[in-house]
């Protein structure tokens, strides 16, 4: 029998957790974030930059579940190195490590109320199409085959509304400004359909095809949750997706979770200094790309 957290319902005190994180977050953080940016598989070192003016462990964070997979550290942190006011969360919990998608979500609830109207996601992803392995796929719009949404449920948490227009989920004007920034710092990226599968297993060379043949370009285990609660939230959303391996291959192609992260740590310094050419031209265009 499965638990409350581990089943797809709304469990019992999910709201509270977000409001606990809340409240510690805020008695502790120096200044509040405009810019959240949560970091997959291969993104996390990015969150090691100095300085950082906050850190912290989820598992010290009252309400903030731990993650379980390696490559995700999880760890709060805040810097505004470059520029505007940025909450990093390095790593994410994920539906096949047994969390409820409230948990799974829980996260942007909580930089919702701290203040970001910004969110920035990033995840590992299988490539179904044209895009190589070690580019970075902008996120245009996507196909959410998880068999599950966040927004199911009898009792969601706090104001998060059920019937959410998704129609145009990710920021134009973000999608904008992460192109010329990549334009600008010789960065290869390309716009494409991201799809979500639940996971943990890779797909079949029957399942990559089918996923294809729907319009996606890459496909993942994440991200599409948060990006649902995010537009529930109302906060503008930009995703990017780094291509680690391409989805369906023999398995003398593939090394599974290792071999992602192999890939993501060789592309470290590119994604370093595209995230940081990123939070730099938000600083300098809020209004402009966000109008």
């Amino acid at each position: 029998m499965r638990t409350k957290e581990e089943s797809g319902a709304v469990p019992a005190g999910g709201d509270d957790l977000a409001q606990q994180a809340t409240s510690y977050l805020r008695s502790r953080l120096p200044f509040a974030p405009r810019v959240g940016v949560i970091l997959g598989s291969g993104w996390g070192a990015y969150a090691e930059r100095p300085p950082l003016a906050f850190a912290e462990a989820y598992e010290d964070i009252p309400g903030m579940p731990p993650c379980t997979i390696q490559g995700h550290a999880g760890r709060l942190a805040l810097t505004d190195r470059c520029g505007p006011p940025v909450a990093l969360l390095q790593g994410r919990i994920h539906r096949y490590e047994g969390y409820s998608l409230e948990a799974v979500t829980r996260a942007v609830r909580v930089l919702a109320a701290l203040g970001v109207d910004t969110l920035v996601l990033t995840c590992a992803a299988g490539g179904l199409g044209d895009i190589p392995v070690g580019h970075v796929m902008v996120v245009e719009d996507h196909l959410n085959v998880m068999g599950d949404n966040p927004l199911i449920g009898r009792g969601l948490p706090g104001a998060v509304p059920r019937f959410v227009e998704m129609a145009e989920a990710y920021d134009p004007g973000l999608i904008g400004a992460a192109e010329e920034v990549a334009h600008i710092n010789d960065t290869r990226v390309h716009r494409g359909v991201l799809a979500c599968v639940a996971g943990p297993s890779y797909e079949t060379r029957a399942e990559a095809a089918m996923l294809r043949k729907l319009g996606a370009h890459a496909v993942t285990m994440s991200t599409v949750p948060e990006v649902i609660v995010a537009r529930a939230l109302q906060l503008r959303v930009l995703a990017l997706a780094l291509i680690t391996n391409q989805a369906g291959a023999s398995p003398e192609g593939s090394r599974g979770h290792q071999g992602v992260l192999a890939v993501s740590e060789g592309q470290e310094g590119m994604i370093g200094r595209f995230l940081d050419a990123l939070m730099k031209r938000l600083a300098i265009g809020f209004e402009e790309i966000l109008e």
